[in-house]
């Protein structure tokens, strides 16, 4: 399709190329032959009357312009996606849908599968794909490549409209076993012996109560750091560490792990896990419709 003499694929080679910083990238990224998207670019900088990109060292780096391009060709990509999705009407009962949503084992096993199990019924088409917390997938979020997020207040995007879902308090897991808890567990003792914790993807993102601690100074022994918070319980197992995790995931914990659930002695605040959605997205009718059935099972928690 052409638009004032602009072939609209264009488009989407011009904010690959800008995104990656790289030909050959964007064009394995957009499954094409590296010929075709540098013959591509060719006709983006003849169109544009710019060179977009330049090279240096073994990166394109974007002119002025190119900046300038990158911004609006993303803000258009996004749009065209969310306007290509919509459709005037959505019938759980017979619509076939895939739905993407950014969320952490935690909320996948505490309310996604709980979710996932009554939408097979009254939305069969629809299937959920999890996504897990990181910057890629936050990225992809943003550029509405992702259907939702759901994640912690302090996670929240300012720009993109949510809504609460659920509270839940925290608790601490020890070893059966664990000489320094027999007799109870106060704040001396938690804080002095080493703790299992989480950070997220490559670059160790803090959860809620890694984000408290460092937030509130108070200073932990780390003796192991997990991907994910399902791992917690277990790796405290035989070993004299504590993990804190959220109370509702304790409640799931299998009766057979030889773990003893304590109260935490020191004032965790509760975490608030929200829903939220791309701000493009909250006039299309299916985003509309899983929002409410994700708000109103969250509610019946």
């Amino acid at each position: 399709m052409r638009f004032d003499n602009l072939d609209m694929n264009l488009i989407v080679a011009l904010e690959a190329i800008l995104r990656l910083r790289s030909v050959s990238a964007a064009a394995e990224e957009l499954n094409l032959t590296q010929p075709a998207l540098s013959r591509a670019l060719g006709r983006l900088r003849q169109h544009f009357d710019d060179q977009i990109v330049v090279p240096l060292g073994r990166q394109m780096v974007p002119t002025e312009f190119g900046e300038t391009l990158h911004g609006l060709a993303r803000q258009l990509l996004e749009e065209m996606r969310v306007f290509v999705d919509m459709r005037a009407h959505f019938d759980p009962s017979t619509a076939r849908r895939e739905v993407s949503i950014i969320a952490s084992d935690y909320v996948i096993r505490v309310f996604l599968a709980k979710a996932a199990q009554r939408l097979a019924s009254v939305a069969p088409g629809v299937s959920l794909r999890f996504i897990g917390i990181d910057g890629p997938a936050e990225a992809m979020f943003e550029q509405t490549s992702v259907d939702f997020r759901i994640v912690p207040a302090m996670a929240l995007m300012a720009d993109h409209p949510s809504g609460k879902l659920f509270t839940d308090e925290f608790v601490c897991i020890a070893w059966e076993d664990n000489p320094h808890v027999r007799d109870g567990l106060d704040a001396e003792t938690y804080l002095g012996l080493k703790h299992v914790t989480t950070a997220f993807g490559a670059r160790g993102r803090d959860s809620h109560f890694e984000r408290f601690l460092k937030d509130q100074k108070v200073n932990i022994e780390i003796a192991m750091s997990m991907p994910n918070f399902v791992l917690l319980p277990e790796c405290v197992v035989g070993t004299p560490y504590l993990t804190t995790i959220h109370a509702r995931m304790a409640a799931m914990l299998e009766a057979s792990l030889p773990v003893r659930i304590l109260p935490v002695p020191i004032a965790v605040p509760p975490v608030v896990e929200y829903l939220q959605w791309h701000n493009l997205r909250r006039h299309d009718s299916a985003s509309q419709w899983i929002r409410q059935f994700l708000l109103q099972m969250a509610a019946e928690l």
